[in-house]
């Protein structure tokens, strides 16, 4: 692969991470009342992380909106992850930056950035790469240093892991039922690490969350999540890939 500029790579996975890991939503069929709105702030929280302990498979939607956004910051994450490690999604950047779809199977990773991003992070001297390389996926491992965050992206345990930390805050108090997305959920508020959220869980099947709101230092993002639906299952062929380092 040609020298770009790896930080963006690296700085993705942190701040995309980050993004989605404040609060995380899930939906769940309306079904029968679950008993979660009867529970405590914390109860609630429990609720929600232990039902998405026993998911297979989440759908991600994560949106983040500023006024000190460049194109170098992601705006957009949307992703499909199963826990064989199964992984389809796109990020997009804001102020014309371009956007990158991934996929991943296992320890494979692929990447296929669009014109706009090569254009903006391909250095000078290679410009002519960014022909070369559009319409390509850069085909490396999990392990790839430039691929390792955005293989995080695709992983269900980094974002069962950041739920549980962004609910684990002693500040969290109880809300009112409302809806989120058609379903009836309960909604939990609460401050983690300075930023302001709201998780809503599901009060009806299984209490998954469906959908979190948060914002801090002039920025907020929202977070919906579906979960246990298939993975779509894509394979780039050679034709289309180019070796990541290459």
């Amino acid at each position: 692969m040609p020298r770009t500029r790896k930080a963006t790579f690296g700085a993705l996975g942190a701040t995309l991470c980050a993004t989605a890991l404040v609060g995380t939503a899930g939906a769940a069929q309306a079904q029968d009342d679950n008993g979660v709105a009867e529970k405590s702030a914390a109860g609630i929280a429990t609720a929600a992380t232990d039902a998405f302990n026993g998911a297979r498979s989440m759908h991600a939607t994560v949106s983040r909106d500023g006024s000190g956004l460049d194109r170098q910051d992601p705006t957009r994450l949307e992703v499909s992850a199963d826990r064989d490690d199964n992984c389809v999604g796109t990020v997009e950047y804001a102020a014309d930056g371009g956007s990158l779809e991934i996929i991943r199977h296992s320890d494979k990773v692929w990447v296929k950035p669009d014109a706009t991003w090569l254009r903006n992070n391909l250095p000078a001297d290679q410009s002519k790469d960014a022909q070369k390389l559009e319409g390509k996926f850069l085909q490396g491992t999990a392990q790839d240093q430039g691929l390792s965050d955005l293989a995080r992206l695709c992983s269900i345990n980094d974002y069962r892991d950041a739920i549980k930390d962004a609910t684990s805050a002693g500040t969290l108090k109880k809300g009112s039922e409302t809806t989120a997305d058609g379903v009836p959920v309960i909604e939990v508020t609460g401050k983690h690490d300075g930023t302001d959220m709201t998780l809503a869980v599901a009060t009806q099947g299984t209490p998954f969350p469906v959908r979190a709101t948060s914002s801090a230092s002039g920025e907020q993002q929202t977070a919906n999540f579906t979960f246990d639906q298939p993975v779509p299952d894509k394979t780039p062929s050679a034709g289309e890939t180019v070796p990541w380092g290459a």
